[in-house]
C-alpha cells in the first residue's frame, strides 16, 4: 500500500525563510557603521524587505497551524485497469492532492464564509483519499478511524470511463463535504446529512442527474405527511434546502440554511434545530415546498 503524506500548507520552508531573515538583518545592522550616507536608501529599503518576509513567514506558519495532511493510498494497486489510471493521473503528478485542497477550500468557503465567524470548524488532523481494491456499495464513502483523521474512499468504478475526471471532483467534493460537516454526535438524520451533502455540491455547478451521493437511497414519491427532510431520496433533501435557501429573509447569503444547520449539529442532534435554520417549523416549511412541487406540477 503506498501512502503519500502532504501538508496542506503550500509553504513549507517558513521555518528556514526566517532564520535567513533574522541573520540578515543582523549583518545590514552591522554594514551600516561603514557605508556612504548614499548607501542608507538602499539598506533601509533591504530592512523593509527583510521585515516584510519575517511577517510573511510568521503568517504562513500560523496558516501552516490550521492545514492538516494528506495521503493518497492506492488499494486497487497497478494491475487493475482502475489503479493504473488512478496512479498515472491522480497519484503520480498530485493531482489528487490538489482536488482534495481545492475541493475543501470550497466546502469551507460555504460553511465559513467569514473568518471571524463564530462557527466551530471541525479539527482536521488528515485526510487519506483511498482508492478502493474492489466496488463499494457506493460511489465514495467516508469513515474516521480514528478522532478527526478521514478517510474518503472511492470507488474503482469511478475509474473505468474515460471521460472520468468530473466524476472524480464530484466524488472527492462530496466527500469533502461529509468530512467537513458536524453530524450531532453521530444523531443527525443521516438522509439529512446526504441531503446537505448533495446540495453543497450543486453549488460547485454539478446537476441533478450527477448528484448521487448515496447510491443506495431509494427514489421515492413524497406524501403530503411525510417529513420532507427525511425523505430517503437526498435530491429531494437537497431540493427541499435550496427552496428555502432561496426564498430566504432579505440581507441572507447563499448557503445560509445549511450553515445555520451545521453550526447547530456541532452539539446534540433535535429535530427543532430545522426549526430553528429555516425560522418556522418544519412541518410548516414542508407544507408550503409541497404547495410549490404541486402548483409547478400543474402549469
Amino acid at each position: 500500500m503506498e501512502s503519500h503524506p502532504i501538508l496542506r500548507s503550500l509553504l513549507t520552508t517558513t521555518t528556514t525563510t526566517t532564520t535567513t531573515a533574522t541573520e540578515t538583518t543582523n549583518t545590514i545592522i552591522y554594514e551600516a557603521k561603514s557605508v556612504s550616507p548614499n548607501d542608507r536608501f538602499g539598506i533601509l529599503f533591504r530592512m523593509l524587505v527583510i521585515s516584510f518576509i519575517g511577517i510573511i513567514s510568521i503568517w504562513a506558519n500560523n496558516e501552516a497551524a490550521k492545514g492538516f495532511s494528506i495521503n493518497v493510498v492506492n488499494d486497487a494497486g497497478t494491475s487493475s485497469l482502475s489503479g493504473k489510471r488512478f496512479r498515472l493521473f491522480y497519484e503520480s503528478n498530485d493531482e489528487a492532492v490538489r482536488i482534495v485542497l481545492n475541493t475543501s477550500t470550497f466546502v469551507e468557503n460555504i460553511l465559513y464564509p467569514n473568518e471571524n465567524s463564530k462557527h466551530k470548524k471541525k479539527t482536521i488532523t488528515s485526510v487519506t483519499l483511498r482508492l478502493a481494491p474492489t466496488e463499494i456499495p457506493s460511489i465514495v464513502s467516508v469513515d474516521s478511524p480514528k478522532n478527526n483523521d478521514y478517510v474518503i474512499s472511492l470507488s474503482p468504478l469511478l475509474f473505468e470511463s474515460i471521460n472520468n475526471n468530473r466524476a472524480v471532483v464530484l466524488a472527492v467534493l462530496q466527500g469533502m463535504a461529509r468530512v467537513l460537516l458536524w453530524d450531532g454526535n453521530r444523531a443527525t438524520p443521516p438522509v439529512l446529512l446526504d441531503g446537505m451533502v448533495e446540495y453543497i455540491s450543486s453549488l460547485a455547478g454539478f446537476t441533478r442527474t450527477e448528484l448521487i451521493w448515496n447510491s443506495r437511497a431509494t427514489v421515492s414519491s413524497l406524501e403530503h405527511n411525510d417529513v420532507c427532510w427525511k425523505a430517503m431520496d437526498p435530491r429531494k433533501v437537497a431540493a427541499f434546502l435550496r427552496y428555502w435557501d432561496e426564498n430566504k429573509k432579505p440581507g441572507a447569503v447563499r448557503g445560509d440554511v445549511i450553515r445555520r444547520l451545521n453550526e447547530a449539529m456541532r452539539n446534540e442532534w433535535r429535530d427543532s434545530m430545522m426549526d430553528d435554520a429555516l425560522g418556522m417549523a418544519g412541518h410548516d416549511a414542508c407544507a408550503t415546498y409541497h404547495m410549490m412541487i404541486m402548483k409547478s406540477s400543474s402549469m
